[in-house]
Formats: C-alpha cells, sequence, structure tokens
C-alpha cells in the first residue's frame, strides 16, 4: 500500500489515498440516496434493497472483528518501534473495517425499509453507527497524512480519534443487542456495583431520542345546574317555562381497574409474560415486524398489517378466527409459523394457555384464578404466573 520515496524518509501512500477517497465517496452518495429513516417507512421499498439490507447481521460482524483487532495493533503501536514495524498492518486493518463499517451501515438503512423498526434502541443504534463510521473513516484520512508526513503527534491525534470513534460505534452496536435480544440483555446479569450505572446511562441515552409518553388530558368538570329563584311575594307567578331535559352524555369506559393488592390479572400476569418471552423481541416497543405490536393489551387487540383492518389479530371467544392463535399453531416449517423457525418456540401448555384466554373472551380485565384453568394447565399457569 505505499512505495519508498527518492529521500527514504517519506512513504507515499496513493493505493490507501484512493481506497479511502472511494470510501467517503460512497458514504456520503449512499447516505444521499438512501438517507437514515427513524419512523415506520410510508412506502414499500423495493425488494432488492430488502434483498441487501437483509445482509446486515452477516456484514457488521467483520468491522466489528477487524477494529478490535486494530485497537490493540493502535496501542502496541504507540511506541516508535513499534509503529516502525506493524504501522503498515495497522493501516490495512484501518482501510479493511472502515470498508466493511460503510457496507454494514448502508445494509442496515436498507434493513430498516423492511418496516418494524423504530424506538430510542434503533434510533441510538442507526446514529452511532453512522457517526462512528464517519469518523473512522477520517481516521483513515488522518493517519495516511500522518504516516505520508512522518509526523508523530498527528499519528497520536489519530489515535485518539480512532479510539473514541470506535468506542462511539461500539455503544451503537451494544443498542442494536438490545434491538434483538431485548433491553435487559446486557443487564440483566451484569454485577450488581456495576448494573444500576448502566442502566441509568441506558436511560439517560434513550432519553434523547424517545419521546415523552403524552399525559392524559382530563375532562372538565361538569357545570352545576342553574337553579331558579322564588317568586316574590305579591307578585303572580309566571307560567313555568318547560325546560328540556338534557340527555345524558354515553359513559365513557373508565381506566382498567388496577388490581387488588395481591390479585392477578389474566392477561398481565399470564399471557403478556408468554407474548415478553417468546415474541415480544420482533413485536415488541422496539421492533414491530409487519407493524404488529404485541407488549400491550390495546397493541395486541389491534393487531398488524395482516390483521388491523379485519380485526382478527385476537378474536375474543374464536381462536380459530385469532391470527396470533393461527400463527403460533401452524406447523413450524410453514412460512406463517411463528416464532420463526429456529426460534424459541412456544410449549404446547403455553399455546393451550393462549388458546384458553381468547375462548375466555380475551379481556384485559378477568382476575386470574388458577382453579378456574383446566386441571393440565395449572401447574404451568402456576409457574407462569409466580
Amino acid at each position: 500500500m505505499s512505495s519508498q520515496s527518492d529521500s527514504g524518509q517519506t512513504k507515499s501512500y496513493s493505493l490507501s489515498w484512493s481506497i479511502a477517497l472511494i470510501l467517503l465517496l460512497g458514504f456520503v452518495f449512499g447516505l444521499l440516496l438512501f438517507p437514515p429513516m427513524y419512523e415506520a417507512p410510508t412506502a414499500e421499498s423495493a425488494d432488492w434493497v430488502i434483498f441487501i439490507g437483509r445482509f446486515h447481521p452477516i456484514l457488521l460482524h467483520l468491522p466489528i472483528g477487524v477494529l478490535s483487532f486494530l485497537m490493540l495493533l493502535e496501542l502496541l503501536c504507540m511506541r516508535r518501534a513499534a509503529e516502525e514495524r506493524l504501522g503498515e498492518a495497522a493501516l490495512m486493518a484501518l482501510v479493511v473495517g472502515a470498508a466493511g463499517s460503510v457496507l454494514a451501515v448502508m445494509a442496515g438503512i436498507m434493513l430498516s425499509r423492511e418496516g418494524g423498526y423504530t424506538g430510542g434502541n434503533f434510533s441510538l443504534h442507526q446514529t452511532m453507527a453512522i457517526i462512528g463510521t464517519a469518523g473512522v473513516l477520517l481516521s483513515l484520512v488522518v493517519r495516511l497524512m500522518a504516516m505520508g508526513q512522518g509526523n508523530w503527534e498527528l499519528l497520536h491525534a489519530y489515535r485518539a480519534l480512532y479510539f473514541l470513534s470506535f468506542g462511539i460505534m461500539g455503544l451503537g452496536a451494544h443498542f442494536g443487542g438490545n434491538m434483538s435480544h431485548g433491553s435487559k440483555f446486557l443487564t440483566e446479569k451484569a454485577p450488581e456495583p456495576i448494573k444500576s450505572q448502566m442502566i441509568a446511562m441506558e436511560k439517560w441515552m434513550l432519553s434523547f431520542v424517545e419521546k415523552p409518553k403524552a399525559e392524559k388530558s382530563q375532562e372538565p368538570a361538569p357545570e352545576a345546574p342553574k337553579t331558579t329563584e322564588p317568586a316574590k311575594v305579591g307578585e303572580s307567578p309566571a307560567a313555568p317555562v318547560p325546560t328540556p331535559v338534557p340527555t345524558p352524555p354515553a359513559p365513557s369506559p373508565g381506566p382498567t381497574p388496577a388490581p387488588a393488592a395481591g390479585e392477578k390479572l389474566v392477561f398481565a400476569n399470564l399471557i403478556q409474560p408468554i407474548f415478553e418471552a417468546k415474541c415480544n423481541k420482533c413485536h415488541g416497543e422496539e421492533k414491530q415486524k409487519g407493524d404488529l405490536r404485541l407488549d400491550t393489551f390495546e397493541a395486541t387487540m389491534a393487531g398488524g398489517e395482516n390483521s388491523a383492518e379485519k380485526k382478527s389479530n385476537v378474536v375474543p371467544g374464536k381462536p380459530a378466527d385469532s391470527l396470533t392463535y393461527q400463527l403460533v399453531t401452524s406447523a413450524e416449517d410453514e412460512d406463517m409459523h411463528m416464532p420463526p423457525e429456529g426460534k424459541d418456540q412456544l410449549t404446547k401448555e403455553e399455546i393451550a394457555i393462549l388458546k384458553w384466554w381468547i375462548e375466555q373472551g380475551a379481556s384485559n380485565t378477568q382476575k386470574l384464578d388458577l382453579a378456574a384453568l383446566p386441571a393440565d394447565l395449572k401447574a404451568a399457569a402456576e409457574a407462569i404466573a409466580k
């Protein structure tokens, strides 16, 4: 990637400069052609875009591995003797890592056109990946300048920029992991001394990109009825004017009653834990494949793109007509089966509990009475609801 000059002191890196220029232009034009999206796409993308996008999970591992290896090289190269021996190897690793980062980011942006990617974790994952990749590309330019000039101080500046960029990229990868494995994947088993700090840091970062939940507006208090003054003494009372009786407004449904202390609800304590364990990584707050969410009762009943218009995702009293029940009971090798083949499947007891809940009316307020469950489901229900 380099050639010795006549002076024997400086080197020209024309090939590396050419690759760096191609990567920079490709990254900029790629972002202009496929600008990052943070909301659900309003139009369907071409099949070839989604096809390339689905290589994102494969492509992202190359730059992570190469750039992690480069971190070790750069720590060694902080000594002049090591830089003279390993500098060109570090440059080659930086070129490969930068190219892989560009490909992974562009594939990820294309994949987001498929839909189902929203929320704070996705926003941070995408934004930090773009910023980190831009930083790595800039680091490549600075290293080439430093190596071409033989400038040791500029090499220090390059390493500071590279370490910062790789750190940002690593944080972005963490939020991508949250999307794939759930928000508690890393923190759930973290040692207690650092667990609270990690959770607090995540919440602080997510607060910059998540929209605050709208507060419920309170209805104005009804006006007090007007009272008529009694007639004065000596005056003949006026003929009473009939006043129209106001029609009382239709009662609006009140909020879901909270269970009393020690009281549990079927949906919250039996159905939701099943969805959380088996479905919500793809159909939760952060990711909604097929525009379907199963993390709240309202979203579960609303359904996704295949059932919203027909209101058939969950049909109270009719499991056979409920799309969610059809998906989990279809053959595992069928395309429509959920969860997909290779994912953790619902057990036969969990499917039977889901069917029983739908048969009972698919209510959000039904109290959990284990005695009312079929005998063969009591043990499984007790384990889920404990």
